[in-house]
This record gives structure tokens, C-alpha cells and sequence, in this order.
């Protein structure tokens, strides 16, 4: 039950990012270059972004990939703006 709410809510991210970068809303995303540092730590870009090491999930849902350790592109990922993200993570963690 858990896991399908999660990846409802990780739906719900890729979705909220690709519709605004399909329209050109890149100003209401975060637009984050991947460093050297970060390609093996989506922790580092969570907790540079949002302050908060816990939203690695949204950076690796973000950069397409799956699983920690797996390398993240070394490119420009959009992320949601904090106020964003916390509006959909009440809108599909509330059950959770």
C-alpha cells in the first residue's frame, strides 16, 4: 500500500516537472546542474536544494534514475520548487 502511494506521488512530481518544462515554465522549476560531487550522492543535490537530505527520492525521480549509486547525468535536471514539492507531498503522502 505504502509503495504504491510513493510511487503515485513520484508520478505526480515527474509529472508537475515535465508539464511546466513542456510549456517553458523553467522559472517555476529549479534548474540544477549536476557537480562532480553529486553524480553518486543525490543526498548532497537534496540537501543543497531544499535543505533537506531526505528528498533524494524526488532528485533521482528528477534525473530519471532508480536507484542510490546510480550515477544521476551529468547535466541540468529540473527539480520543483520547495513550495511545490510540499504541496504535492500533502496532496499524495497524506494517507502514507
Amino acid at each position: 500500500m505504502i509503495e504504491n502511494i510513493l510511487n503515485i506521488y513520484h508520478n505526480a512530481i515527474r509529472d508537475h516537472v515535465d508539464l511546466l518544462y513542456r510549456r517553458g515554465r523553467t522559472d517555476r522549476l529549479i534548474a540544477w546542474q549536476v557537480g562532480n560531487d553529486e553524480i553518486h550522492d543525490p543526498t548532497l543535490i537534496a540537501f543543497r536544494a531544499y535543505k533537506n537530505r531526505s528528498y533524494a527520492d524526488v532528485v533521482m525521480v528528477c534525473a530519471g534514475t532508480n536507484r542510490i549509486g546510480e550515477p544521476l547525468p551529468r547535466e541540468i535536471i529540473f527539480l520543483p520548487t520547495a513550495r511545490d514539492l510540499i504541496a504535492i507531498k500533502r496532496k499524495y503522502l497524506k494517507e502514507a
